[in-house]
């Protein structure tokens, strides 16, 4: 009896140790255990992530919140996580069917054969995007975003320090931020929720707000830039997968625009809109976004062929504020619908000119710093004319003009 009684505590003793010596995709409930990768780390290494979790994710003043922290919080609803080198990811986007029409079709087969690169089981002509792959094509949509961005920026990662501490002040060194992530210290954050219910209740406990709205934000003491969403928001058209795709490129945009050499001061506004839009419609044309102020909706329509509509504008004239108004705009509020498709023309016809004008342009505008590398945005304004004169060769008064010349020489008539 009493050898029977020793083995039975000997087992005791080596069943928790066995559970210990368990892999850890073994521990995890089965909705986490990612088909592609297995959870493996040299797999995720080979896919070229860093983890899936978790990971820090913004802050609550100075007190850092982890990835974890939000799914006990949020526990109700099935958050993957994947770090990929430039950004952290959280997404509860449901299983999506790929629609029939042949543009969506296509955009999507071409974006799955991109990712078959990293996961050879991928199937790029499957109709069932599940949360796994989802997840994993908002991965490869962020960074390819990223790198475009590097691209039209004319940067590479080297061009940033590595840390705040390695910010040296020095006469033959450009300023370019306080750390590697375009000048921020932190990767850039983007949280895809499924239900409004969920995304109100994150931003309440994370954030401290609650909006109906997309919510881009700025951590300051991380030195992370956000932006979370649910489906739910824009009246539910998110729920289509390129619409969320259209909306992750016009807001991660900004954040890598507002980012770029530190995020201190905003930039005026018809440059971040007139950027995003243009962003956006590289990606499918077909789903607008605006941005507005909280309390007040934007002059918003499902119109989505702006060439031809924006030709009309320049003709008809008077439909919309003139180039030495917007300039002077620091309020989305004051765009009109017109306004916004005239805005994005002005900025296509002004990425027609090549990267060199444009990189000039936005050295001279963003990450303006005195003589101490401390933020100057004084006169941001005439900052701003004084880069389209020495970039461009613009000046308020011409600008329109030639605007409009570009574009009933260009757009097509309908």
């Amino acid at each position: 009896m009493r050898n029977l009684i020793l083995l039975s505590a000997a087992l005791a003793l080596t069943m928790p140790a066995l559970a210990q010596n368990k892999p850890k995709s073994a521990q995890l409930p089965k909705w986490k255990i990612d088909p592609y990768t297995k959870n493996d780390p040299e797999l995720i290494a080979k896919a070229g992530y860093e983890s899936l979790g978790p990971f820090p994710f913004g802050n609550i003043s100075d007190t850092p919140t982890q990835s974890s922290d939000i799914e006990s919080t949020l526990e109700y609803a099935r958050i993957l996580w994947i770090e990929t080198p430039h950004f952290r990811i959280g997404c509860s986007l449901p299983t999506w069917s790929v629609p029939q029409d042949s543009q969506t079709r296509k955009k999507i087969r071409a974006e799955l054969s991109e990712l078959k690169a990293k996961f050879t089981d991928i199937n790029p002509k499957t109709r069932r995007l599940t949360p796994w792959l989802r997840t994993h094509l908002y991965a490869h949509r962020l960074e390819k975003l990223y790198a475009e961005v590097q691209e039209l920026f004319g940067v590479r990662d080297e061009d940033f320090p590595a840390s705040q501490r390695q910010v040296i002040r020095s006469e033959d060194q450009r300023y370019m931020g306080h750390g590697p992530y375009l000048g921020m210290r932190d990767k850039y954050l983007v949280l895809l929720l499924q239900e409004q219910g969920t995304y109100n209740q994150y931003l309440q406990t994370f954030i401290g707000r609650k909006t109906e709205f997309p919510q881009r934000w700025h951590f300051t003491d991380s030195g992370a830039l956000l932006f979370a969403v649910s489906a739910a928001c824009n009246d539910g058209e998110l729920k289509h997968d390129t619409a969320m795709h259209c909306a992750v490129t016009f807001n991660v945009s900004q954040l890598l625009l507002d980012g770029f050499r530190h995020y201190s001061y905003d930039l005026p506004v018809w440059i971040r809109e007139g950027w995003a839009h243009w962003m956006l419609r590289r990606v499918d044309p077909r789903w607008n976004n605006f941005d507005q102020q909280e309390g007040g909706v934007a002059d918003m329509k499902k119109v989505w062929n702006w060439a031809p509509y924006a030709r009309n504008l320049v003709i008809s004239k008077g439909k919309f504020a003139p180039f030495a108004e917007v300039i002077k705009w620091r309020d989305f509020g004051n765009f009109t619908f017109n306004d916004h498709v005239a805005t994005w023309s002005r900025f296509d016809w002004l990425m027609s000119q090549g990267p060199e004008k444009w990189q000039k342009f936005l050295f001279m505008v963003n990450g303006r710093v005195d003589a101490n590398w401390t933020p100057d945005q004084t006169d941001l304004v005439g900052a701003t004319r004084q880069a389209l004169r020495e970039a461009y060769g613009l000046s308020t008064l011409n600008f329109d003009d030639r605007w409009a010349t570009w574009v009933k020489a260009t757009y097509p008539r309908r």
